[in-house]
């Protein structure tokens, strides 16, 4: 396998987040997302959002951990992210090297700018939705966000990431799936070392050190793996649907199942 290398590393692959870059992705999903706010019902909350660079590491809340955020109290509304998604993407990289091992024809996926586009482009559809105030999971509710984020993607990159999540399923389905007790334990222990390792990412020297430190990063690492294969579950039970029951079936997932706080739960525990 390729050696991971941190940020601004010598021969290290920068995927920049440029202003331009960014609001060419919001302008995208913000027209894309207007279907589905119909069909959100009374859950949709429609709104102007912009993206918006944070530049300074000191309001980075998570460090180099999260990509992109939402600032819902600002007008437009925002989408915050990072100037650069070398971090993340290595850190993916890490998380789902076991199906890149057997698949190194979608590896490049975690060299390009279409995950940083799914990051900002699924928050432009959250921003506008009306979540849960207690009980949202990073894992299964955030995943309806990706899923739709991934299908916006253009050819051939919509088709390779959707590849690559439903292999995720495979991979972990091979080990058993941890149980939703687990998932939550995971999630919750993830979001703790998010906030603990997030200083040590800011400069380059510690970028480095917290990637080489996989026993560090395993909360966070099967935090995001387990977050890929709820994406995948949600795109296996979509694929099988006859176009004419796809748009019903983002109606009822938008409109009632994605306010449940049990939403996924169903699908994770069935194999």
């Amino acid at each position: 396998m390729v050696p991971l290398q941190p940020p601004g590393a010598a021969g290290a692959p920068q995927v920049a987040m440029e202003s331009r870059l960014t609001q060419a992705w919001v302008e995208k999903a913000s027209q894309r997302s207007k279907a589905l706010l119909e069909l959100a019902g009374k859950v949709a909350d429609p709104a102007p959002v912009e993206a918006h660079l944070v530049s300074r590491p000191s309001n980075w809340p998570h460090g180099r951990f999260m990509l992109a955020w939402l600032e819902p109290s600002t007008k437009p509304r925002q989408v915050r992210h990072l100037p650069d998604a070398s971090f993340f993407l290595r850190l993916l990289e890490i998380s789902y090297r076991p199906v890149l091992e057997k698949r190194p024809d979608l590896r490049d996926l975690l060299s390009d700018a279409t995950r940083p586009e799914m990051s900002i482009t699924n928050d432009v559809l959250q921003i506008q939705l009306r979540g849960l105030d207690t009980g949202y999971s990073m894992i299964r509710h955030h995943s309806l966000m990706l899923f739709t984020a991934a299908l916006w993607l253009d050819s051939p990159r919509r088709e390779q990431w959707l590849q690559l999540y439903d292999e995720l399923v495979t991979y972990v389905d091979s080990l058993g799936r941890p149980s939703l007790e687990r998932l939550r334990d995971i999630e919750t222990s993830a979001f703790a070392d998010f906030h603990r390792l997030a200083p040590d990412t800011i400069g380059e020297q510690g970028a480095a050190a917290v990637l080489a430190d996989e026993g560090e990063l395993k909360s966070m690492l099967d935090y995001q793996l387990y977050a890929a294969v709820a994406i995948g579950l949600l795109w296996r039970e979509y694929r099988v649907l006859p176009e004419k029951f796809r748009r019903d079936w983002f109606r009822r997932q938008l409109s009632e199942l994605y306010a449940r706080p049990e939403y996924l739960e169903a699908q994770w525990n069935s194999r």
